[in-house]
């Protein structure tokens, strides 16, 4: 019979999936199928789509390198080769959430078993590499919206709503990054930490020991922040070269400039892998910044998740190996 974990995590991902059905609804009610793609699914241009595939392919590549160098940075030994894996892994985890796991910890459990004794810095590499994708698309973002300013203010209603959200979402998660790094910095963690009030929990010494590493070790810091920037226009084109398979014109800047507020909203865990939300944003985005119709957009959004997915499914291959498949099943019945 089912135990309280399993049935708690697939009431989640119930709700989320009807999230996501009841957003996509609502994206599709807009579309005119008789001229869309949807009915003429030959018309596509299978070149823009390999493509878009092949770029999804960098992004996958990309991010586990920028998690390599994450890892490197505590001198935690792992081959480029097996965070590839990993991140693969993850990624069919974060697309499917099998058995309630999600990428994140589907990636530290395994990592784990490989690396006993080391959860907490293996569990921080995991949370620095969010954080460093936080930072850098927040980055691009604020710098997209200094650099288009007049095309992101003449919105709908609903687009300046979305924009609002993200400037008030990533400006909010920078803060609270600089703010981690800040106190974990040695002045002021000693202060903190110097009359041991916190010595009945040793995790909360040990986590900001564990950032300033990053502090430390710069360089692998850095290579991983310069990575993540790549990955994000490698990911952005992806969706661009989605829009071109469907028949869209609109400029690769155009995709660029909304990708960012469509990524970080869409990338909330209120549905099942941003499905529906993105479409919509897609949708409403492109129609304010190019006059995109709601069908091509929505079509758009859709092609490039496909590309995107594809790799997630391709995870399953690593997956089925006899190591990762038993060292999940059994961590999952140990974490329950």
């Amino acid at each position: 019979m089912p135990g309280p974990s399993f049935l708690k995590a697939a009431g989640l991902f119930i709700l989320k999936l009807a999230v996501s059905i009841i957003c996509l609804a609502w994206a599709v009610s807009q579309i005119d199928f008789q001229n869309s793609i949807f009915s003429r699914p030959g018309a596509i241009d299978y070149r823009w789509l390999a493509l878009g595939a092949a770029l999804a392919g960098i992004t996958v590549l990309l991010t586990a390198i920028r998690w390599w160098f994450f890892l490197r940075a505590q001198n935690l030994p792992v081959s480029l080769g097996r965070s590839i894996e990993l991140t693969m892994i993850g990624n069919l985890f974060s697309l499917v959430s099998l058995a309630g796991i999600g990428g994140d910890a589907a990636r530290i459990l395994l990592l784990i078993r490989d690396h006993p004794g080391r959860k907490l810095v293996i569990t921080m590499a995991v949370l620095v590499d969010h954080l460093a994708g936080m930072v850098t698309l927040a980055l691009l973002f604020f710098v997209i919206s200094a650099a288009q300013f007049d095309a992101l203010a003449n919105q709908s209603i609903l687009g300046r709503e979305v924009i609002r959200f993200a400037w008030i979402y990533l400006g909010g998660g920078l803060l609270l990054v600089a703010l981690m790094f800040l106190f974990a910095s040695p002045p002021i963690h000693r202060r903190i930490h110097g009359n041991r009030r916190f010595a009945r929990w040793p995790l909360l010494e040990r986590m900001p020991e564990i950032y300033d590493i990053y502090r430390r070790n710069w360089r692998h810091t850095l290579a991983g922040v310069a990575c993540s920037f790549v990955m994000l226009f490698a990911f952005f084109l992806s969706f661009w070269c989605g829009l071109r398979a469907v028949g869209g014109t609109t400029s690769a800047a155009t995709v660029i400039t909304a990708m960012p507020v469509i990524d970080s909203i869409s990338a909330l865990p209120v549905t099942v892998a941003g499905v529906g939300v993105r479409e919509k944003l897609f949708e409403v985005l492109m129609d304010d910044l190019a006059s995109v119709p709601p069908e091509t957009a929505i079509a758009a959004s859709l092609t490039g998740f496909a590309c995107n997915t594809l790799w997630a499914l391709l995870g399953a291959l690593f997956f089925l190996k006899k190591r990762d498949r038993i060292r999940v099943t059994e961590l999952k019945e140990a974490d329950s």
